[in-house]
């Protein structure tokens, strides 16, 4: 082991630990999916492409700058194709620390209907509502490309959680990436509790607008922030009105 490694160390066990997390859950076949944890300001952990999540170790974890060039990178091993995507959210998005792209079968199924794709964004469900805000599915967009990155623009504002159409879903967080599975988790079950709701029938309960403007104390009392970039919205009535805006 290296002088960097050991000296992220830490972050490093925390990256391999999320993506045997999200093989095990099922979030990306083979080796489906990437994450990335800025560990300081210009410094990157990034998952090799053509591994298998599961099986992705300390050894396998490269590490790059902001402009995606190499600090580390482990022999026979390189970043994932998706690094620009990655590195792009992070500078449109300075307090979001770690990214995870995934594929979780059903999130990607909602994003092949109108239906899904608007129930994705409604006010359904408190968990979802406080971690992540609406959940906007981003038109496709051919994978491992710059265009990929900057399809991300008109919403990386407006949320923490996005669908990928046809073809994955990404989450940031701003606490660790440890929280990056269980973000993903979190969409994945509010996907599944919306086809639930679908076999039970057509009618969908979303919040009201003063259950929605109960969360905001839920929030303070947790001492948690609002999705979205720190200050952006006063609360969380604001950020679910925005949508389509």
């Amino acid at each position: 082991m290296i002088e960097i490694q050991l000296r992220y160390q830490k972050q490093i066990e925390e990256v391999t630990e999320v993506c045997r997390r999200a093989g095990e859950l099922g979030f990306g076949a083979s080796s489906g999916g990437n994450v990335t944890y800025r560990v300081e300001e210009n410094t990157v952990l990034i998952t090799p492409t053509g591994v298998i999540k599961r099986k992705i170790n300390m050894e396998d974890i490269c590490i790059v700058d902001m402009k995606g060039n190499p600090i580390y990178i482990p022999e026979g091993r390189k970043p994932t194709g998706e690094m620009f995507m990655h590195l792009h959210i992070f500078e449109k998005r300075p307090d979001v620390k770690a990214i995870m792209h995934a594929h979780p079968p059903l999130l990607i199924g909602m994003s092949m209907s109108k239906e899904g794709i608007a129930a994705m964004e409604l006010p359904l469900l408190p968990e979802a509502m406080t971690q992540l805000g609406p959940i906007y599915t981003i038109p496709y967009v051919k994978p491992n490309s710059d265009e990929l990155g900057y399809s991300f623009d008109p919403y990386i504002n407006k949320s923490n959680g996005f669908i990928m159409a046809n073809h994955g879903c990404l989450v940031c967080c701003t606490s660790g990436v440890l929280d990056t599975v269980e973000s993903v988790q979190v969409m994945e079950s509010m996907a599944k509790s919306i086809i639930a709701n679908k076999i039970m029938g057509d009618y969908i309960r979303s919040l009201s607008g003063d259950e929605i403007d109960g969360l905001d104390s839920l929030l303070r009392t947790r001492k948690e922030n609002m999705p979205g970039p720190a200050n952006r919205y006063s609360g969380m009535r604001e950020l679910f009105e925005n949508i389509g805006k």
